[in-house]
């Protein structure tokens, strides 16, 4: 037991490095968060490509390393589903960062990644062709707080839910993937409303 909540906690912990900020203050002298999300599609977007690739991949990675961490020592699904929520959790509010994070994108990616290799790599499929819907579609107004790099990344997800329940069922494997999605949307959400409010506050002193 004491086990199961140490392996939480510091799957939380490791969520919370956020490699956005840390690589932007070391090599740009600011913190990313300043401009824009911390994670590999707002460092892209600041800093170009091999930037925000670089700190995609090195927060993908800690989803690898919790799920590598997880499986190693322990063969309990909760704690399994609970870390992978942890490390999304800890990337989205990193207490390291003054709960200022990214999406969770990358390390629910990176869980997904260690666990099911060839359903992830199926999943790019559907998820470039919701790129075409987003662009061709009337989606993006019934869903302002959602950009293409989530929608495409929400088709992803998807595809890999529908290939895990129909390969390994219900629990824990495609409960985990539904663990993981329910954090990354309370993410998105509360992104979205923040950017609301940040607005509406502009448009109060424009006036």
């Amino acid at each position: 037991m004491i086990l199961n909540i140490g392996l939480i906690i510091i799957s939380y912990l490791i969520g919370s490095v956020l490699f956005g900020v840390i690589l932007s203050k070391v090599f740009k002298g600011v913190d990313i968060r300043d401009k824009d999300n911390p994670g590999g599609s707002g460092s892209i977007r600041q800093f170009g490509w091999t930037f925000g690739i670089t700190v995609g991949i090195l927060d993908a990675l800690k989803g690898v390393l919790v799920a590598y961490m997880v499986q190693k020592f322990t063969t309990d699904s909760y704690t399994m589903i609970l870390c992978a929520v942890a490390v999304v959790a800890g990337h989205s509010w990193p207490i390291l960062f003054g709960f200022r994070g990214g999406g969770g994108l990358a390390p629910a990616f990176g869980i997904s990644f260690f666990k099911f290799p060839i359903e992830l790599l199926i999943s790019v499929i559907p998820a470039i062709l919701s790129l075409a819907l987003y662009k061709h579609t009337s989606l993006p107004k019934y869903l302002p707080f959602v950009g293409p790099a989530p929608i495409m990344s929400t088709f992803a997800l998807l595809s890999i839910f529908i290939l895990v329940l129909s390969r390994y069922g219900f629990f824990p494997h495609a409960l985990l993937i539904i663990a993981m999605g329910l954090t990354l949307i309370a993410r998105g959400y509360g992104m979205y409303l923040r950017d609301k409010r940040k607005k509406m506050k502009m448009k109060d002193i424009s006036q």
